[in-house]
């Protein structure tokens, strides 16, 4: 007798043996849910690992920008540095550079800030 027959005679009692006894109910619902725990455990993780540090990250920024104040100086996405000179809604005027060029951004533009001005009386 060869070893895929033997393999075969196998795998067709055990199919045999299991379709002649019936599990419980809560036994086969027991076995579906070990099924999806790992699938669970991996949602969880990755809730756990990426989700959630990146609404703290967003939340700081959005924090960062709602805190901007006229003489702060900051760094756009771009790498320019200078220095607000006003601010108006969703846009800031920025001063930049040794003659004092004026450039209009958006708040979502700015990367980080260098120096928080001194808040005026």
């Amino acid at each position: 007798m060869s070893l895929s027959n033997l393999l075969f005679e196998i795998v067709y009692a055990a199919g045999n043996q299991s379709s002649q006894q019936q599990a419980p109910a809560g036994a086969t619902a027991l076995a579906l849910l070990a099924q999806f725990i790992p699938l669970i455990l991996m949602f969880v993780v990755l809730y756990l690992l990426i989700i959630v540090p990146q609404r703290r990250r967003e939340k700081q920024f959005r924090e960062m920008i709602n805190s901007l104040i006229v003489g702060d100086e900051i760094v756009t996405n771009a790498g320019i540095i200078g220095k607000i000179v006003n601010i108006k809604d969703d846009i800031l005027t920025i001063e930049v550079g040794a003659d004092r060029v004026k450039l209009k951004i958006y708040k979502w533009a700015v990367k980080e800030v260098l120096k928080k001005a001194e808040p005026k009386d």
